[in-house]
């Protein structure tokens, strides 16, 4: 009885080891199993991620540098001095203020939609910097109003209120450019929502070392204001959730971060200092802006000629 109890206890003491092998073998099994479903789920989301950044449309509307992007631009330099550009300073109100209280200042109730430059611009110098909305002129653009709309529909993904812009309810206050007035005069500006100002034209030089090119790079840009409410912008501005626009993000910002803050893109800070009769702080070397006489602007022809460099 000894021996078959030792025997027994010999079978099972044998038992153990084979069974713990099983176990260590079965984890193994289930490491490895584990590492090649981690394996292949990573490598499904390169290949997502690398198709997603890859799509011409979300490099232009994620700004990550993306072939139309720096295409567009391309193409525009191209034209050396008779590139043209139409571009708007967009006033949103009823952001903050309550606007049935006494004391209420409409002027402080103001906040301006610009672009931010993506970090990956191809023009290094204007990454970060804020741009105006609006852009360049294509065969098509008959008039500087047809590219306004055009770039306004591209950057705010088709808002109604764009297309019913027409040449009727544009406001000509360009006879501001002849004055040492601001263009931003709140006796001349309406609150009411939707309201378009033609304010002029000027030429925007940019120096050849600046753009990174053989020559430099000039356009001709006329300026328009619209005065919006909050409710007529696409939800992503009111609760960003990052890049929204081709190159860049947008952004709602205040005179005074225009004036003491931004960085400009374009000779914008020109623009920006002209419209609220303030100097701006950031000035980018290798750009400059000029009134132009609308004598001479009326017999512009405003469709971009085609050339090479």
């Amino acid at each position: 009885s000894d021996r078959q109890t030792i025997g027994t206890m010999g079978s099972k003491r044998t038992r153990c080891p084979l069974r713990t092998a099983r176990i260590k073998a079965a984890i193994i099994s289930n490491k490895k199993l584990s590492i090649f479903l981690s394996a292949l789920l990573l490598s499904i989301l390169y290949q997502a991620n690398t198709t997603l950044n890859s799509s011409p449309s979300n490099k232009r509307r994620f700004g990550v540098g993306g072939r139309d992007a720096s295409g567009e631009l391309a193409s525009a330099l191209r034209r050396r001095d008779d590139g043209r550009a139409a571009v708007v300073i967009v006033r949103v109100i009823g952001l903050n203020g309550d606007q049935s209280r006494k004391d209420y200042n409409p002027h402080s109730d103001v906040k301006y939609l610009v672009q931010v430059k993506s970090h990956d611009y191809p023009i290094h110098e204007f990454r970060g910097a804020v741009c105006l909305l609006g852009g360049n002129a294509n065969k098509y653009d008959a008039t500087p109003l047809d590219t306004l709309k055009r770039e306004l529909n591209e950057e705010l993904n088709n808002l109604s209120w764009i297309n019913d812009i027409d040449e009727a309810k544009v406001i000509d206050h360009s006879s501001l450019q002849l004055t040492q007035q601001p263009m931003y005069n709140s006796t001349i500006v309406p609150l009411s929502p939707s309201t378009i100002r033609y304010l002029g034209v000027s030429l925007h030089s940019q120096t050849a070392e600046l753009i990174h090119k053989s020559r430099p790079y000039s356009f001709l840009c006329a300026l328009f204001e619209i005065t919006l409410r909050a409710d007529q912008l696409p939800p992503s501005v009111l609760y960003p959730r990052g890049v929204n626009v081709q190159e860049g993000q947008l952004a709602l910002l205040s005179e005074d971060q225009l004036i003491w803050h931004a960085k400009y893109a374009w000779g914008y800070e020109f623009t920006v200092r002209r419209y609220f009769g303030r100097n701006t702080t950031n000035i980018c070397e290798g750009t400059s802006v000029e009134d132009v006489d609308e004598s001479v602007w009326n017999e512009t022809v405003w469709t971009p000629l085609k050339r090479r460099l």
